[in-house]
């Protein structure tokens, strides 16, 4: 059988072929397995130090009485207490925290803690917008919203001139 000079290099590009196939899957492999590029460099770390304060304060409801046995929850560290028979309350937070104020008769309200010098006065109400049906459309809330914050600002001006909010 005599091979063409055009056979020839047919064959010669299929032996070659093997060769070539597992050299672009050792280069590919190795791709793979080279090692992330760390990025220290990259992060900047920020020491932040969590020193929790005596919180205080009071709670009173929407005919201004004295929410007793009400729960008052840090919910950034899970710390819990409750309002005792005038409906004052003591716990510890810290700066950035989130207090939570949970009775059965009425909506919960959540405030954030500031500062050491913040004097937590929280009124609790049953809120329209807690009680909308689903479905609700965005005008309702806004309207249900704004009768909350006016009800909210009348007791407050109500429970200062009572003298609620001095102890």
């Amino acid at each position: 059988m005599i091979l063409l000079k055009a056979d020839f290099f047919r064959v010669k590009k299929l032996i070659y072929l093997p060769f070539v196939i597992l050299l672009m899957g050792y280069t590919s492999g190795y791709a793979q397995q080279q090692p992330d590029t760390a990025i220290e460099h990259l992060v900047v770390y920020r020491t932040v130090v969590y020193k929790p304060f005596p919180v205080s304060g009071r709670v009173i409801g929407v005919n201004l009485e004295s929410v007793k046995g009400g729960q008052v929850i840090n919910i950034c560290s899970a710390d819990t207490g409750r309002t005792d028979d005038n409906g004052f309350f003591h716990l510890s937070a810290a700066a950035g925290d989130t207090l939570a104020f949970v009775s059965p008769k009425y909506s919960a309200t959540v405030v954030g803690v500031r500062s050491q010098k913040d004097k937590f006065n929280v009124i609790l109400i049953k809120r329209k917008t807690a009680s909308l049906p689903p479905g609700y459309a965005e005008s309702d809330y806004n309207k249900a919203a704004r009768e909350d914050n006016n009800l909210l600002k009348i007791l407050d001006k109500d429970a200062k001139a009572e003298g609620k909010w001095n102890y």
